[in-house]
C-alpha cells in the first residue's frame, strides 16, 4: 500500500509531462512569421524552424512529412536562408548556376525590390530533386532563399513551397 501512493503520483507526472511534450512539439510545426533585420518569412504549418541551425545560414526549416519508396528518409522540402556579405546579386547567381541544371529563369519586383527567381533539377542519392532560388539584394550583401523539395512532393506539400516562396521578403 506505501508503494501505491508514490506510483500513482509517479505515473500522474510522467502523464502530465508527455502531454506537455506532444503540445509544445505540435506547436513548432505551426505557422508563424519570422522576422530578422535583414527578411521576413512566412513559415507554413507543418515545416519546423531550425533554432540552432548551421552557423553560415540565417535561417533554416525542413517539412514534417518525408518521401515515399526510395525517399523515405529525405524530407519533402527544405528551406534555408544564406547571407552573402559584400556580394552582389549577379554575382550570387552566376556562382549558383554554374554548379546546377537551370530549369527556369524569372525576375520580379515587389515593393520595389527586384527578386531572381532560379528553379533547377538534381538528383540526390538516386532521388530527383527541385531547387527553388529567390535571390535579392540587401545593402551590400545578397540573401538566397533556397527551397529544395523531392521531385514526388505531395500536393499540401508543394502548396506551402508556394507560400514560403511568395512569403519572403527582403528588408
Amino acid at each position: 500500500m506505501e508503494l501505491l501512493i508514490p506510483g500513482l503520483i509517479l505515473v500522474a507526472l510522467m502523464v502530465y509531462a508527455s502531454t506537455r511534450i506532444k503540445k509544445t512539439a505540435a506547436a513548432a510545426f505551426e505557422q508563424e512569421t519570422i522576422e530578422s533585420d535583414a527578411f521576413i518569412i512566412e513559415k507554413p504549418e507543418g515545416f519546423l524552424n531550425v533554432i540552432n541551425c548551421d552557423p553560415t545560414l540565417e535561417f533554416e526549416a525542413y517539412s514534417r512529412d518525408f518521401g515515399d519508396e526510395d525517399a523515405e528518409n529525405m524530407r519533402q522540402a527544405r528551406v534555408e536562408i544564406q547571407r552573402l556579405k559584400g556580394t552582389p546579386p549577379e554575382r550570387a547567381i552566376k556562382d549558383i548556376t554554374a554548379s546546377i541544371k537551370v530549369t527556369s529563369r524569372n525576375t520580379e519586383i515587389v515593393d520595389e525590390r527586384k527578386y531572381f527567381l532560379i528553379e533547377a533539377e538534381r538528383i540526390e542519392k538516386g532521388v530527383g530533386l527541385v531547387e527553388l532560388y529567390k535571390i535579392a539584394a540587401s545593402g551590400s550583401d545578397t540573401l538566397v532563399l533556397k527551397i529544395t523539395a523531392l521531385e514526388q512532393t505531395s500536393e499540401d506539400v508543394a502548396r506551402k513551397i508556394q507560400l514560403l516562396a511568395s512569403g519572403f521578403s527582403v528588408k
